[in-house]
């Protein structure tokens, strides 16, 4: 019984990577080509930044990017994650992100994400980023 339980809960993290790169594809792969490039990731981060700046003040703090990745799993974005947090966007060292340091900054995003570094992220290695994510989540006691 109890390698049956095991199993479910195997299956169903796997299923959840898989649905988190289909789910990132869907949204970030603008022209549909399978994998997603500094410009698709610019387009996206764009948008991102919108969603993320809750309080509309033009900049990004560590609140507004822990409100996200402490959301519901139905309501968190898979596209929020340690990768894209306030350490790696403070390009300024000043404590919060304008949107030109969260646009400037999606280049080092996709090398980050992109393993075999061609240049593009696959849903792959979105896929094997967010086991990572997910790791460092718990192991931040998160």
């Amino acid at each position: 019984m109890l390698t049956l339980v095991a199993g479910v809960l195997a299956s169903t993290y796997v299923w959840a990577a898989d649905d988190a790169g289909a789910s990132f594809m869907e949204r970030w792969d603008v022209n549909n080509d399978g994998v997603v490039s500094i410009e698709e990731a610019e387009k996206r981060r764009q948008a991102l930044f919108a969603k993320l700046d809750t309080n509309k003040d033009g900049f990004l703090d560590s609140n507004e990017f822990s409100a996200d990745a402490q959301a519901e799993p139905e309501t968190q974005s898979a596209d929020t994650s340690v990768l894209m947090g306030l350490d790696l966007n403070d390009v300024d060292g000043d404590g919060k992100v304008s949107a030109g340091e969260f646009m400037s900054n999606s280049g080092t995003w996709v090398d980050l994400m992109d393993e075999n570094k061609d240049g593009v992220v696959s849903a792959e290695e979105f896929q094997t980023k967010w086991h990572d994510r997910d790791a460092r989540i718990k192991l931040l006691g998160g």
